[in-house]
């Protein structure tokens, strides 16, 4: 962990944010039409020609299409020119076209009408020069906006526009003869884990964001920022910083966007010089909170703000916003000058914050809606509220904070930085980097808090600094962490790097725990779309130079700690449970690792609240198909452990705190109750212990009455010798005799290794009827491990609840979404 002096302050004393600048409070006006925006924005997206080049331009007689946005390695994959780098080894051919320099160039037509044109670009990677009409205009260090050139002089009837793309930054080094890893990220502004330090090196080159002409009249505005002031009231503010003098009349129209309501009209007339910040107050009527998931629902409102400078057409901004307030609170009994205060506020409700770390979807930035859809669907049917975009990402794009705005998903965006990087990366391509993103995503209110980046220990530089700096001047409505893991946080991986006992992993404890977790392998029909159909029936080997060890954290090459690769890493967890003879045993060896790694963690942390005050786990995403930390694979389907922690995260969860994978002979019973909602219930829970005929040695009734949003209920005790026969423990919850949460856990795996492939055979019926399967035990054991699966469709199938243990005659109800061609597996089916 980090040791430094902790600046708690929220905002950067001697910094003026916005909201700080003189208020007007506006009254409603007549309704008035909002006229759509004048002719100022021209897309010059599209099919561009790509071809290979040195310093001069290429004759582009043998260029490729490419559809930018788009990345070079995705464009020469979509032409057919290199194989599918997310395949076999393939990845090197993606590689190779990195450290090329690479043209692109685009013809278009311009009829005019924009007023001062300016060439804007959304992102290039990385280093890149740019000419149009043969008319060098300058060039552009840094991936995430920017640069912006102003062409009112050089645009024709007809137009060329060439973008060089450099081979910048890179510092390729080697692990082998086909696995490589390039530290250059470390002297740019980039999505660095697309580097080799983890699943795949493929540097990103190209114009990978969108590409317009916009206009630039003489009074404009930064993009209004509009926060909330009080709750309570459901009063906001409107922000404005002219960036060129004016004056005129300003419209706001403020409506329901995904709700029922009235709208409302405000006008008021201005006159504002350059670098003036306007700031306008209004009350929302019959206004609804914002909040986060599993706490309320999340109304949005739309808020159209028309600017009617004098002699100039009219400019309209559409932002969705959301009301709500977020404060971090002191942790009791934490030394606040050492401490963070990590105690989340919403809306004035203490909550304890259910994380995972997201990372970079696609290591070709193939970042869709669809992909978005698909694994934030998934974060909020986990049951989370907090996504740590890491420092090893992106600042995230719109679309995909348009989606947690609408899922009550909160985000700590952290800015493009690791470990030491801010000594060597630019600080002005980092301070334009928080710039620009900071006043495209301040308005949403799934956004919560800054960070300066990924463990780093440089947090003292001045590009640190000045991101804290920007950050309250920009904003100030959101606190800003230097790093994470910070000032009471914990981010721990010696489970699994290290190779120490599982009970560690079990036994983390903080204030807030940032990152932790255990790799494991996808499920067999994802490996079986990465490796040739051979390899699957291969037995797996430490040394194999196959495809499907090369899809490991480090390519299986690189040796740390001591000469222990990534299979010795996988290796050691998975056989704990049994011996690994075939792929389906390391699956479900390496899942069931992750599954007690990181679930029994999440419940010791929730059971300690308010002690400790959120979790997050590493991590739901990938960027690259391979045996990884991610729960859902890089196809999209769900681990074993998704739904293992989609049980400990439930709002209302019965629990054991478990501190080790071998039995004990006294646990703690707890009650979770994320918002009290079943506070002055009549409750009871029922814990039972089986050994490894699955017949049932010990149990336990216990009846309460739901108090709080954690309630300890007793300890279950077992003597010397029936904790040494346990292997599995039950935890159920009833309401009413009504079965509301059931849990199992497994004890003493690795002491009678391959005891759970020894359990007695049960049977189960599955029928699907109305998008709801239905499973009942057959037989006369409990069934165990109980796995409902749509191969056919995984990448799209998800279960309102899975990996279950069944008693004998139980039948169990879960929703699908996929209501046909189910498949049904389990540790004794």
């Amino acid at each position: 962990m980090i040791k430094e002096t902790l600046e708690q302050s929220e905002k950067i004393k001697g910094v003026k944010s916005p909201f700080e600048y003189e208020e007007i409070s506006l009254k409603e006006a007549e309704p008035f039409e909002v006229k759509e925006n004048g002719f100022d924005k021209v897309s010059l997206n599209g099919v561009y020609s790509m071809a290979e080049g040195g310093e001069e331009p290429p004759s582009f007689l043998n260029s490729v299409k490419a559809n930018v946005p788009s990345t070079v390695q995705a464009a020469l994959y979509d032409a057919g020119i290199i194989p599918d780098p997310m395949v076999e080894k393939n990845d090197r051919y993606a590689r190779e076209a990195a450290y090329k320099i690479w043209w692109f160039k685009k013809e278009f037509d311009y009829k005019g009408g924009l007023i001062n044109p300016v060439l804007h670009f959304d992102g290039v990677c990385y280093h890149a020069h740019f000419y149009l009409n043969g008319v060098y205009l300058g060039e552009h260090k840094g991936m995430f906006g920017g640069p912006d050139f102003n062409v009112s002089s050089l645009l024709r009837e007809h137009n060329t526009l060439l973008v060089k793309i450099e081979n910048a930054p890179a510092d390729l080094k080697h692990y082998s003869e086909y696995a490589d890893y390039d530290e250059g990220w470390k002297n740019g502004t980039v999505v660095n884990c697309v580097y080799g330090w983890h699943y795949a090196c493929i540097p990103t080159r190209g114009i990978w964001a969108g590409v317009y002409l916009i206009s630039e009249p003489p009074c404009r505005f930064e993009r209004p920022f509009i926060l909330t002031e009080d709750y309570k009231t459901g009063k906001i503010g409107v922000c404005l910083k002219c960036l060129g003098a004016g004056s005129g009349n300003i419209n706001i129209k403020v409506s329901p966007h995904n709700l029922s309501g009235k709208t409302q009209y405000f006008s008021v007339p201005f006159s504002a010089y350059e670098g003036e910040h306007l700031h306008y107050v209004l009350n929302v009527s019959d206004f609804k909170l914002w909040w986060p998931s599993g706490y309320g629902e999340q109304p949005l409102y739309s808020v159209q703000i028309c600017i009617n400078a004098d002699n100039q057409p009219q400019k309209v901004y559409n932002e969705i916003i959301g009301i709500r307030q977020i404060e971090m609170l002191p942790v009791d009994g934490l030394d606040q000058t050492q401490n963070y205060n990590w105690q989340f506020c919403v809306n004035g409700k203490k909550i304890f914050i259910k994380g995972t770390n997201w990372c970079t979807t696609d290591a070709l930035l193939r970042c869709t809606p669809a992909r978005y859809d698909r694994f934030l669907n998934l974060a909020k049917e986990q049951n989370l509220q907090l996504l740590r975009a890491w420092g090893g990402g992106m600042p995230e794009s719109d679309y995909f904070y348009n989606k947690c705005d609408e899922l009550g998903l909160l985000v700590q965006q952290e800015w493009p930085t690791c470990w030491d990087s801010p000594k060597t990366q630019p600080p002005s391509e980092l301070a334009e980097t928080v710039y620009l993103n900071t006043v495209r995503i301040r308005n949403h209110p799934s956004l919560v808090r800054w960070a300066g980046g990924n463990e780093l220990s440089a947090t003292e530089e001045p590009s640190i600094k000045e991101m804290a700096k920007l950050s309250s001047e920009l904003d100030g409505t959101r606190p800003f962490h230097k790093t994470s893991p910070y000032a009471g946080s914990l981010h721990n991986y010696d489970t699994y790097w290290m190779m120490e006992d599982m009970d560690n992993a079990i036994n983390l404890r903080a204030p807030f725990i940032g990152e932790f977790g255990m790799a494991s392998c996808p499920n067999k029909e994802s490996v079986a779309k990465y490796v040739q159909k051979e390899e699957l029936k291969e037995k797996i080997s430490r040394d194999a130079k196959t495809a499907f060890n090369y899809h490991t954290p480090r390519f299986n090459e690189f040796l740390w700690p001591e000469q222990y690769n990534d299979m010795d890493h996988l290796l050691m967890r998975s056989k704990e449970f049994f011996d690994i003879k075939t792929l389906d045993d390391f699956i479900l060896g390496t899942q069931l690792a992750q599954s007690v790694a990181i679930c029994h963690t999440l419940e010791a942390a929730r059971a300690d609240y308010p002690r400790a005050t959120g979790i997050c786990y590493y991590k739901l995403t990938d960027v690259y198909p391979a045996c990884s930390w991610s729960t859902v694979d890089y196809y999209g389907v769900p681990k074993i452990p998704y739904y293992t922690i989609k049980e400990a995260f439930k709002p209302v969860h019965a629990m054991l705190l478990i501190k080790s994978i071998n039995a004990a002979e006294e646990y703690s019973v707890f009650f979770l109750d994320d918002n009290s909602a079943l506070s002055g219930k009549n409750l009871q829970i029922e814990v039972s212990a089986y050994d490894k005929k699955l017949v049932k040695i010990h149990g336990k009734t216990y009846d309460f009455t739901a108090k709080s949003q954690v309630d300890s209920i007793g300890d279950l005790k077992l003597s010397s010798e029936a904790a040494k026969e346990v292997r599995l423990l039950e935890v159920r919850l009833f309401e009413g005799g009504k079965l509301l949460d059931a849990t199992f856990y497994l004890q003493n795996y690795k002491n009678d290794k391959g005891s759970i492939k020894k359990f007695p055979a049960a049977t189960v019926k599955l029928t699907v009827e109305d998008k709801v399967a239905v499973i009942k035990n057959t037989g006369n054991v409990p069934a165990v491990g109980v796995f409902v699966e749509c191969p056919e469709n995984d990448t799209e199938f998800s279960a309102s609840d899975n990996f279950l243990m069944l008693l004998p005659g139980e039948t169990r109800e879960i929703i699908v979404t996929h209501g046909k061609n189910l498949t049904v597996r389990g540790f004794n089916i």
